[in-house]
């Protein structure tokens, strides 16, 4: 089994797309609406979709077990 933490550049990916999370581009800002929502809220949620995704890629490529599970 592979570990992440061998891994600094998903490490680092992974922090920055998790601090892209927080709108910080919209503080101070008359909010935008798109679809009756606030474009930060639009902002957050495509960051932390993307997040997830990044995860669950992370999660299948360096945490998976090279053994087989037996059946039973």
């Amino acid at each position: 089994m592979d570990e992440p933490r061998r891994h600094p550049r998903y490490l680092l990916l992974l922090g920055l797309v998790a601090l892209a999370t927080v709108p910080l581009p919209f503080i101070g800002s008359e909010p935008t609406i798109l679809l009756g929502v606030p474009l930060w809220l639009w902002w957050s949620f495509g960051w932390t979709v993307a997040l997830s995704l990044l995860t669950a890629w992370g999660l299948r490529r360096y945490w998976h077990d090279d053994e087989e599970d037996p059946s039973p």
